[in-house]
């Protein structure tokens, strides 16, 4: 799991914070995800009406229909196809080429089918077993003439997990968090864990053993947004862990789906009232630890096993802190202790934040500076940064956490 922090505008020396802000409760993370996602249900929306305005004008068969349906298919590269259905409920035209061979066939029994021929609203569907042959979910958006006849709808069928995926894993490149998107009956969508995927959090045996993580599940299930914490088994590892989730949701056509951050609670951090040190205190600590020579000559080699272990040694003696971390002088942020707070190779030029640039600002000034500014997966976060040099050239910046 990867973490990144968003980080406020404001810069000052490292003796004179600004006063500190309010955070709002949903964490920046969970926030561009939900943005993300919601901006594509949008597109899909726009697409299609437009798609079935055209329907509407030249018919649901034939050649006039083919170019509307490929249209609405190749606009979206986890589209798997895209169908006219008629009155009844029957696919009349289908594109790609590769799925006409269930042209003909009758959906008519299929919930959201059903729906729109009752309604004549857009549906967006649960996740069921399609006549293709696979898992996937449906979105119908009914068509009617020109002058207002309703003659059928639209068909876009597409697997969840790959919408999903080429949304929010880019999000998560450098950052030690996991995202999870289920909908309101259980079903995960999607998950870092692609064996997680399409099992059901309430019924699935993978689950049972876990009753704090059912229990919030369940207040997922019922609420719109939330945040709280459960232990669960580390991805990769033979141990559980504290994680704290934080949920909100995405609706398309009435229905919704929680979007989750998670984030693995290091076991001692979890206490809250672990001291909080003085900035003072602080940024002389990490001043003097910057100057080290043992440091300075694993940062120059490149050695991280080392840089690491002494990154380790200066965490376990600074109560308070969250993380320790190196920006390189190219502004990557390479790594830092504990992993479980700390980026891994996260490239601020890509500037993926508005507030990437900051840190780079920071890393050209090579100066004292700090900040305070929300953490990716919730809370908040004051940052200390310190330059680090090899005699004449800049190795970069070495920067500590402290949480509020």
């Amino acid at each position: 799991m990867k973490k990144r922090v968003i980080m406020t505008l404001s810069l000052c020396c490292l003796t004179c914070l600004p006063p500190l802000f309010a955070v709002a409760a949903e964490p920046p993370l969970l926030a561009e995800a939900r943005q993300h996602i919601s901006a594509e249900f949008s597109r899909l929306d726009a697409a299609l009406k437009g798609s079935a305005r055209k329907l509407g004008a030249v018919g649901l068969t034939g050649d006039s229909a083919r170019p509307a349906l490929a249209e609405l298919c190749g606009s979206f590269a986890f589209a798997v196809d895209c169908a006219a259905v008629d009155a009844r409920g029957r696919m009349v035209t289908v594109e790609p080429p590769p799925y006409r061979h269930v042209e003909g066939s009758d959906i008519s029994a299929q919930p959201q089918v059903k729906e729109v021929i009752k309604k004549k609203k857009p549906v967006l569907s649960a996740v069921f077993r399609a006549v293709e042959g696979f898992a996937a979910a449906d979105l119908e958006y009914p068509v009617s003439t020109p002058d207002g006849r309703y003659i059928g709808s639209v068909s876009l069928l597409f697997k969840p997990e790959q919408f999903l995926s080429q949304l929010l894993t880019p999000l998560l490149k450098g950052l030690p968090v996991d995202i999870c998107v289920m909908d309101k009956k259980g079903r995960i969508l999607y998950d870092a864990d692609p064996a997680q995927i399409g099992q059901n959090l309430f019924r699935s045996p993978l689950f049972r053993s876990y009753p704090q993580l059912l229990k919030l599940g369940r207040r997922m299930a019922a609420e719109k947004a939330g945040s709280g914490s459960y232990r669960y088994k580390v991805r990769g590892e033979n141990r559980t862990a504290a994680k704290n989730g934080y949920w909100s949701t995405v609706s398309l056509y009435g229905t919704e789906w929680r979007v989750v951050t998670i984030h693995v609670e290091r076991g001692d951090f979890a206490n809250p009232s672990r001291p909080l040190p003085s900035a003072a205190k602080t940024a002389g600590t990490l001043a003097s630890f910057a100057r080290e020579a043992p440091l300075v000559r694993a940062l120059s080699r490149g050695d991280r096993d080392e840089a690491l272990a002494l990154f380790q040694a200066f965490y376990e003696t600074q109560p308070g802190t969250y993380s320790i971390q190196w920006v390189d002088e190219r502004g990557i942020n390479r790594f830092g202790d504990p992993t479980e707070n700390s980026l891994a190779d996260y490239d601020y030029r890509q500037d993926r934040s508005p507030l990437d640039r900051q840190i780079l600002a920071i890393l050209e000034g090579r100066k004292k500076a700090s900040l305070e500014a929300p953490l990716r997966e919730g809370k908040t976060g004051i940052f200390d940064f310190v330059p680090v040099q090899e005699k004449e050239r800049a190795l970069g910046l070495l920067y500590t956490i402290r949480r509020k």
